[in-house]
């Protein structure tokens, strides 16, 4: 069997066609990274409420409850943090931000935990509730 040679177009659409494959492998590995990574589970009332991912680039702010007894949740890059809520001692807001595994803000008033996840190996092997 003969095999015509590649003319000059040819050659051209075959490298640009490896070029834009390449690209769209490594633009999808930068926007869409590997599942598992850091996260922070909300619970209410010790019911999963939502699961939040942490990294760069994420922005979130959600709000917990109503007009009264309410929390609002930041997310900003990799942390999290109770920005704000109407409880008393204003523990969960002086925990201030939260950002590497088993690390915890509990809101006691109106049941909030918030938890760090990861799949990565800590220093640090349970923590009991």
């Amino acid at each position: 069997m003969i095999y015509p040679e590649l003319t000059k177009a040819d050659k051209w659409l075959v490298s640009l066609l490896l070029l834009l494959s390449t690209a769209g492998i490594i633009l999808s590995f930068t926007l869409f990274p590997a599942a598992g990574g850091t996260t922070a589970q909300v619970q209410i009332d010790g019911k999963l409420y939502k699961t939040v991912p942490l990294r760069p680039g994420y922005s979130e702010e959600f709000r917990i409850g109503g007009q009264t007894e309410y929390a609002v949740i930041e997310v900003r890059d990799d942390k999290i943090r109770i920005r704000q809520d109407d409880s008393p001692r204003q523990i969960g807001v002086r925990t201030g931000w939260i950002s590497r595994p088993p690390q915890q803000i509990v809101n006691l008033p109106y049941r909030i935990l918030i938890t760090i996840e990861s799949n990565e190996k800590t220093d640090i092997d349970a923590i009991t509730n």
